[in-house]
């Protein structure tokens, strides 16, 4: 990674930036009650399945 940093143009995306290219549809999927996994879309709907919760807030769907 740090070669391709230090090319000529290259630029590190913040999270923001990295969102709002076409084709990133959805977040980090988080946990949202007891074993729920939710995504939001960009048009605001939230799609909640089950899954499991770890401690650190991430979320992998069962």
């Amino acid at each position: 990674m740090s070669k391709i940093s230090n090319l000529k143009g290259v630029k590190i995306l913040s999270k923001k930036e990295q969102n709002e290219i076409n084709g990133s549809m959805f977040n980090r999927p988080y946990c949202k009650g007891n074993n729920q996994c939710c995504i939001d879309t960009p048009n605001g709907l939230s799609i909640c399945d089950y899954g499991y919760c770890f401690s650190n807030g991430y979320c992998a769907w069962a």
